[in-house]
């Protein structure tokens, strides 16, 4: 090969887009999609990137710096309410709606976020705003506070559920039904009686009524001091 010609192979082959955080999350996240939280890795993602893992601890540390940013793009994307007393209940359903959808949309993720604060500028956020909503419904702060930990818990219980659910919710739910009657009426007089009842509702109807049970419960816990 002469000189010219290893010249103009070198010039031809695409440039690399320059490293950055956001390229390092943007192709953490593919990986995610595609391949599943466990093969996200530095050295996965370097590959992905066509550089070397060293090259990534200058924007994200390590792994669990990696999934922080993972996390903190991903809650990101949920978009906030404008706080409106008289529409607050909506309001509160939409905004944890939307939640769930994008830790469901990113499966994994609702578990890794289990074990964190929100210490990050788009957990804060939203952290912020959930906690307006509940004082304009009427919570007092330190019912509000404990409700926003308790609604999370179900948002990502929630998300890790939906994950885990391959099949059709109404396809479940038929599966269910049957074997629930199957049982024994002697042994299992509630179970054959009210299996209708134990299997009625979409993901979306059970999501909302947790999180009323939630805050209602709140709100009669004040009402009764």
């Amino acid at each position: 090969m002469t000189p010219t010609s290893r010249r103009r192979s070198t010039r031809d082959r695409p440039a690399k887009s320059p490293l950055s955080e956001e390229a390092v999350v943007d192709a953490a996240l593919e990986i995610l999609k595609s391949e599943g939280l466990d093969a996200v890795s530095m050295r996965r993602v370097a590959t992905a990137l066509d550089t070397g893992p060293a090259s990534l601890y200058v924007y994200v540390g390590n792994r669990e710096g990696l999934l922080r940013a993972m996390q903190d793009r991903i809650f990101a994307m949920v978009e906030l309410e404008t706080v409106d007393p008289a529409r607050w209940r909506p309001q509160l359903h939409s905004l944890l709606d939307r939640l769930r959808g994008v830790l469901a949309a990113h499966p994994g993720i609702a578990v890794t976020a289990i074990a964190q604060p929100p210490s990050s500028e788009a957990t804060l956020r939203l952290l912020e705003n959930l906690l307006g909503i509940l004082l304009a419904g009427g919570l007092a702060p330190q019912d509000a506070a404990w409700a926003t930990d308790l609604l999370a818990m179900l948002v990502n219980h929630a998300a890790i559920e939906a994950d885990a659910r391959h099949a059709d919710h109404r396809d479940q739910a038929d599966t269910l039904y049957r074997h629930f009657t199957a049982q024994s009426p002697d042994r299992f007089p509630l179970v054959t009686a009210y299996a209708a009842q134990l299997v009625a509702g979409d993901v979306e109807e059970r999501f909302h009524l947790a999180v009323d049970v939630v805050v209602d419960g709140m709100l009669a816990r004040a009402a009764r001091r």
